[in-house]
């Protein structure tokens, strides 16, 4: 499965818009509150279709009303917020080879996607007679460090179907993977012979995870651990919050993908297509990984298409033409059919990857000179500031003169701790007949 586009009316914050994707690998990048969660919130809620009817405990299966786009207006001296009708959904994606469309609305149940829904009950029910290739389907929030289920249910043993376990859902199934991990590991010794599960996602972690030389459930501790090159053997539990992050999300999609799709048998992470979506890649990364975690998630699955966001230039000096949003782009296009084809998505196409960080930052980011601190370019605005202030000074009458000064003591105030810039303002006020500030401090 490949989602080529989806399209939104009404949705959120979205009145009319259509974002396509990248096969393999799409960032969306963006300010807080250009919408970033909210496009993978979507394509959740779309690709929850799959599973109506199967009683699978996915995630977020419908529009809720909560999700209609908010239009602001004033009438009569107040202040309203209507919510717009007409919200629904649009996406199409390629499925066992076919390209296929569906149309999700407000607390509807799937009438308008029957396709999507046939095609995942034919691949559930034929599991027990055949060898369907089951797509991957996963979704991790933000939070997903810290906000986990944490409880885990009991559910029938050996079925196939258990990796889709709130697959959808932002929240963290960690204890859920740390028990299935756990579970293969005793009977893998019981049996004498490591299951291809294990070796799938010790191999995924070994490609993701730097300095990583051993990933495994150690049965005397009853605890998950991982052997790094210079820190040696580490409870996973004790691991920094960026590696515990990936190990658990990278372990995750590998069991899952072994699970659903056995018949791969080591080659699952390899060979398991599907859609996985990650809010804030970079989470707790730092900037040397981010330089290549995309990278990486491509070589251990290179057969899914990841959907992700971020706030990271070197991630986005990581990435290929082509797989790049911008949404604090204004362009995002304006659609009026539900099924716009031929239209072209929305950010630049180049490459950034021949770009420095300084330039993606300030160019594509939108931070003003990203080479100095926030700090560095107050003082220099002050400084700039004061000068004509003391120009001003020149021909200024005595009540004036005393407005200047007590303008030049608000200005200079803040950095009254930086010695050699607050003796600098200093010596340019005496200069220019205006004595010390109020704030000068004695240098010794």
């Amino acid at each position: 499965m490949k989602l080529l586009y989806i399209y939104f009316n009404n949705f959120r914050r979205y009145e009319k818009a259509l974002l396509r994707f990248h096969p393999e690998f799409t960032v969306l990048i963006g300010e807080n509150g250009k919408g970033k969660t909210t496009v993978l919130d979507a394509i959740a809620v779309m690709l929850c279709t799959y599973f109506h009817g199967s009683g699978i405990k996915t995630g977020q299966s419908v529009i809720q009303k909560e999700d209609s786009r908010l239009v602001m207006y004033e009438k009569g001296g107040q202040i309203f917020l209507e919510p717009q009708r007409d919200v629904f959904l649009v996406a199409k994606a390629i499925v066992h080879g076919n390209p296929i469309d569906w149309r999700r609305e407000v607390g509807d149940r799937g009438g308008k996607a029957k396709k999507i829904i046939d095609i995942g009950r034919s691949d559930r029910s034929s599991i027990t007679s055949e060898t369907p290739d089951l797509p991957l389907l996963l979704y991790y929030g933000s939070g997903r460090l810290w906000d986990i289920h944490r409880k885990v249910e009991t559910e029938k043993p050996g079925s196939q179907l258990d990796a889709y376990r709130f697959c959808l859902d932002p929240k963290s199934d960690q204890k859920a993977f740390e028990k299935w991990f756990k579970k293969l590991t005793i009977a893998a010794l019981q049996k004498g012979k490591e299951s291809p599960a294990l070796q799938v996602v010790k191999n995924a972690v070994l490609t993701c995870i730097p300095e990583a030389e051993d990933f495994f459930h150690d049965t005397e501790q009853d605890q998950i651990v991982i052997t790094l090159k210079r820190d040696g053997l580490i409870p996973f539990n004790n691991l920094s919050d960026g590696y515990r992050n990936m190990v658990a999300m990278v372990a995750d999609i590998a069991l899952r993908a072994s699970s659903l799709n056995p018949h791969f048998e080591n080659d699952a992470a390899k060979k398991t297509n599907g859609i996985v979506l990650i809010d804030e890649i970079d989470l707790h990364l730092h900037p040397k990984w981010q330089r290549h975690v995309v990278r990486d998630l491509q070589n251990a699955f290179p057969a899914l298409q990841f959907i992700a966001t971020t706030h990271s230039p070197f991630i986005i000096q990581s990435l290929d033409p082509g797989e790049v949003i911008d949404l604090n782009q204004d362009a995002i296009p304006e659609i009026v059919n539900t099924a716009p084809d031929g239209v072209a998505a929305p950010g630049p196409a180049d490459s950034y990857s021949n770009r420095s960080v300084e330039d993606i930052t300030e160019e594509v980011m939108g931070v003003d000179m990203p080479q100095r601190s926030n700090r560095y370019q107050q003082m220099y605005h002050v400084a700039t500031h004061y000068y004509k202030l003391l120009q001003k000074a020149e021909n200024a009458n005595t009540s004036e003169k005393a407005e200047l000064k007590a303008q030049l003591d608000e200005l200079s105030a803040p950095f009254s701790d930086n010695v050699a810039y607050h003796a600098f303002l200093q010596m340019e006020r005496i200069a220019a007949g205006l004595g010390k500030t109020n704030q000068t401090k004695e240098v010794q």
